[in-house]
This record gives C-alpha cells, structure tokens and sequence, in this order.
C-alpha cells in the first residue's frame, strides 16, 4: 500500500493535477509531487498511513478511500489504482494556506475582504464568483465581465446552504436572492466529461433560465 513507497514510486501513482485546498496550488505533475512530498506526506501524516487495513477501505462510485478507525477519507484511488485525492493538510501547508490567503485578501476589494475560509473561485467569459465561508455565513460574491476583484463586486449574497453529493460526489452551495437563486455546482461523478466540472445554474421562481460552466482558479 501507500506506506510502502517512495517519493518516486508515488509520483507515478498520482492522477494529476492533484488538487490542494484553496488557496494552495495544485500539484500539477510528478516532478511537483516529489519537491512537495515531505510537505504532504508529514511524518504525522506517515505515521496514520502506518495504521493502514483492508477493513479501512470503502468503495464508492467506483473511487476507493481510507475511511474507519483512524481514517476519515484522507486518501481515495481510482479502480486503476491511481491516487485521486489526498484530503490531508499538514501543519506545513496549513501555514502556506493562511499565508496565500492573506496575500489574496489584500488584493480583494475591502467590501469582502474578510473570510475565514475560502472555499472556490470559478471564472467564465462573463463573470468571476467566489464562494467563502464567514462570520456571517456562507457568502457568494461576483463580479462581471471586465471587473477585476479588486473592484466592488456587482452581487453579494449571504446565508448560503451547503450540500454535499456523498464522499467523492462533489457539492452545491445554494444563494436566494428576491425571487433568483444562485446554485454553484460541483459535479465530480457523471457520465460523460462535458457533465463534470463547476457549473454556475441561474433560477427564477425555481425554474432554470442558465447554466454556466466555470473554470476553477485560485
């Protein structure tokens, strides 16, 4: 299992890009994986790995993961064995996160400024959004084509509701505004390509007027 290998033997086990929580980049190839290895793989990270059994592993969708006793969906793998998902951040990466995030405050118009988590930022020809969790809850920020983040944004929405899909299926995070909804869509399980992704899905009276596929960015 994991334990078992090395940097190298895992950077080729890896289905890139691997992604990191926001802000953190994502881990775009072998040679990334392995410079950024003692950082993901931590020695308390090593040690949970050490804890491996075959009763750990759950199956869902066709994606197998670390859930049961000490594992929580740390590590999940395709049928092909590959590693699609480590859901793991050490100490390290918790203080590059916070660093990047404050970074990106700064550049980030004063009227939303202030997040305690960011949790995505999609992009279209039209618009930029950002979905972050707050003081005052979930919030959903955009702005139109043109305008940079650093400018007032055109929509602010609080309250938003969150919904997760089941471990592996992805989310929803829901924004009423008058008689519009705002639902960003995070598909992961789907049948063809063109259903996965990041969709932005416009609601009026709970009838759908627009769908928008959006580009993650961070």
């Amino acid at each position: 299992m994991v334990k078992e290998n090395n940097a190298g033997q895992l950077s080729a086990l890896i289905a890139y890009p691997l992604k990191r929580e926001n802000p953190l980049p994502d881990i775009k190839n072998a040679e990334e994986f392995m410079a950024y290895y003692a950082i993901l793989f931590d020695e308390a990270f090593r040690k949970k790995l050490e804890k491996y059994a075959d009763t750990c592993v759950v199956e869902h969708h066709g994606s197998y993961g670390l859930v049961g006793d000490v594992f929580t969906g740390e590590l999940w793998l395709n049928e092909e064995g590959n590693i699609t998902a480590i859901n793991y951040l050490s100490a390290e990466e918790s203080k590059r996160k916070a660093a990047l995030a404050a970074d990106v405050q700064r550049l980030v118009h004063p009227s939303v400024r202030e997040w305690k988590e960011n949790v995505r930022v999609g992009k279209s020809k039209h618009l930029i959004i950002r979905v972050d969790r707050t003081e005052k809850g979930l919030r959903y920020v955009s702005w139109s084509k043109g305008r940079s983040m650093a400018e007032q944004p055109d929509l602010i929405l609080y309250n938003g509701v969150e919904e997760a899909k089941g471990t592996m299926g992805g989310s929803t995070w829901t924004f009423k505004n008058g008689h519009w909804t705002y639902v960003v869509d995070e598909v992961k399980l789907c049948e063809t390509e063109d259903l996965c992704g990041l969709f932005l899905r416009h609601y009026f009276n709970n009838l759908e007027k627009s769908r928008i596929r959006l580009f993650e960015i961070k």
